[in-house]
Parts: structure tokens; C-alpha cells; sequence
């Protein structure tokens, strides 16, 4: 069989490449189908794949095997691809975050994928994101002891500066004229393939913080919430008056030139019932 000319680690959706391959095979050999890899697989069900291919079923790991060796991949191509199908399959945070780092091994997926990993990362470190918000600061230098001195985490010269060059790669922070650092006017954002992840790990970590926040001073931070019955139509209400809230809070903190801390706003709005 002729080898692929996809390029396998430019994916982040096994299910995506899975349907490119066969249009590939397809132009070859009219006969493939996710049919004919049923048989070629040896699966007593012809509507398995077809399932798999629409996301309402999924592969085993052997099965994923099975699968890539049927395409016609290398096992290189064939590794990744079982490693690319456990990541599309992860039930929670913690195993997709498992299987992203099995993927991160591979330097081809590393070098496509590069800006997005970044991405990643800003969004999954808490120092990461307190910095760029330190840079505001009228009179923040970029020194490692005065930033060490004002971090509510430890973090070591070495781990700053690298955090500085990620901001600056991503064009979150840039240097001005003078060579000072300065927020670029840009809305961080990561690429669909990792998105999700990144967006749980990143509330993940922001509650836990909203949470050993009730160790500080009640005059430091505030926490508030409610427990209420209401229906759809007032939830739509509610959200889209959090969204002006959120705007309103954000022109607030555009037009703030005298930031002297670096504070964390995070709302959680949750059904308590089926």
C-alpha cells in the first residue's frame, strides 16, 4: 500500500485525519471505505468505523492499532495515531492532559504545533498570566528579585525569564521603543485542538486559587455567590448580563494607569439539579 503524504502530526483529531486518509486511499483505490477497513480489520460489525468516524462510538486501543496498520502508516505514523486516538477519547482533564503530554514527545508534533502548545501553557500557568497583567504595573521592572518579591508563587529567576520570552513569542507582551516591556492590545487564544483542555485546566486552577483565597484577609479579596431556582429564559438573562458586567469590568481596568496588584475575577453559573 502506497504510504500516506499526509502529514499525521499536523493533527490533533484522529477522526479528521482518519476521513482525510481514506479520501486519499480513495483516489487509489475506489474499494475503500470505512466498510471495506471493517473487513480488512477483521470487525463482525460494518458499522463500527462508521460510528467511530461520527464521534458516537469509540476505538479500543488495539482496535486503534489494528486501524493504523489497515491505512497503510509506518509505525512511527502508527504509534502516533494510537497515541492521537487516546487523546480524542479522554474522559476527564487529567487523561487528556495525559495524553497530550504522550503526544508532546514527538518533535514533529512539537515543531507543527508549536504556538498552540504556547498557547497551551500560558493558559495552564498561573505565573505565566500574573506576569503579563505585572507588566502594567507603573513601576514594574523586569528584574527577577523585584518580580520574585511581589509573586504569590515561588518561581526562580531561570523560570521568570523564560515565562517573559513565552509572553513576548506569543505576542502577549512586547518591548517598546525604549526596550521596556508592554501588554500588547491582543486576546490570547489557542488553537481548536487544544482549546478544550486548556480552558479546563485553566478553571481548574483559577477555583483553586478562588478557593485558598478564603486564607487571606476578608480585605483583600471578596467572595460572594448565590442558590437560586430559575428557569432557562432567566439564566440567558442572567449570562448576557454578565457578559456587560465583564465588559464594564474590563474598560475598568484598560483606563486603571496606577495597578499596583494583580487580582483574578472568575463566576461560576451551574445547574444544582438534573
Amino acid at each position: 500500500m502506497k504510504r500516506t503524504r499526509l502529514n499525521i502530526y499536523e493533527y490533533t483529531d484522529f477522526r479528521k485525519f482518519l476521513s482525510d486518509r481514506l479520501k486519499e486511499l480513495k483516489k487509489l483505490d475506489n474499494r475503500y471505505s470505512l466498510r471495506f477497513l471493517s473487513d480488512r480489520i477483521g470487525l463482525s460489525s460494518k458499522s463500527h468505523l462508521k460510528m467511530v468516524a461520527d464521534g458516537s462510538r469509540n476505538l479500543s486501543m488495539p482496535l486503534a492499532s489494528k486501524l493504523g496498520r489497515a491505512i497503510g502508516l509506518a509505525d512511527p505514523e502508527a504509534s502516533f495515531f494510537t497515541s492521537l486516538v487516546r487523546y480524542g477519547q479522554a474522559k476527564s482533564t487529567a487523561e487528556q492532559e495525559a495524553a497530550l503530554e504522550e503526544l508532546r514527545r514527538k518533535r514533529k508534533f512539537i515543531d507543527v504545533h508549536r504556538l498552540e502548545l504556547d498557547h497551551f501553557d500560558y493558559l495552564s500557568d498561573p505565573l505565566a498570566l500574573t506576569l503579563r497583567e505585572m507588566v502594567t504595573f507603573p513601576d514594574f521592572k523586569e528584574e527577577p528579585k523585584w518580580i520574585m518579591e511581589r509573586l504569590p508563587m515561588k518561581a526562580t529567576p531561570k523560570v521568570i525569564r523564560e515565562a517573559i520570552e513565552k509572553l513576548i513569542r506569543l505576542g502577549l507582551i512586547r518591548r517598546d521603543g525604549k526596550g521596556q516591556l508592554t501588554v500588547s492590545n491582543l486576546h490570547h487564544s489557542t488553537g481548536d485542538g487544544f482549546k478544550s483542555v486548556a480552558l479546563k485546566r485553566f478553571y481548574e486552577n483559577t477555583f483553586k486559587q478562588a478557593a485558598d483565597s478564603l486564607r487571606q484577609s476578608p480585605e483583600r479579596r471578596h467572595l460572594g455567590g448565590l442558590t437560586m431556582a430559575i428557569s432557562r429564559r432567566s439564566y440567558e438573562q442572567i449570562i448576557s448580563l454578565y457578559k456587560d458586567f465583564n465588559a464594564q469590568v474590563r474598560a475598568i481596568a484598560d483606563d486603571d494607569n496606577d495597578a499596583d496588584q494583580v487580582y483574578q475575577l472568575i463566576v461560576s453559573l451551574f445547574p444544582m439539579t438534573r
